[in-house]
């Protein structure tokens, strides 16, 4: 199981927002359930693929490891609670030019 490429297998991106992670990772369950394939061997095999790759791409401990270990350099993730730079105090307090109003005038 440590072969596949958990991103492949949940089909998102290595830069996926968790809550993108989650729905991938539903959208598949409800498609690839044993309970929808009676007569599937393999049914039980991929569920159990998609179980392991969500377990680990849903905690952003384990998810950090695994980027680690195939050599996926670090991203910012939108909605991760992580911010890469941080706004300076007192940032653009400092401009002469505040950005004009973006509508034209009424007449």
């Amino acid at each position: 199981m440590l072969d596949a490429f958990l991103y492949e297998i949940l089909e998102v991106s290595p830069t996926a927002r968790p809550a993108v992670i989650r729905a991938a990772y539903r959208c598949l369950v409800q498609e690839h359930h044993p309970d929808r394939h009676p007569g599937d061997s393999d049914a039980a095999a991929r569920m159990s693929m998609i179980n392991h790759a969500y377990s680990v791409l849903a905690d952003p401990l384990k998810r950090a490891r695994y980027d680690e270990k195939i050599n996926i350099r670090p991203t910012e993730r939108r909605g991760s609670g992580v911010t890469s730079n941080a706004a300076k105090p007192g940032a653009g307090q400092g401009r002469a030019n505040p950005r004009p109003f973006a509508f034209r005038p009424l007449e």
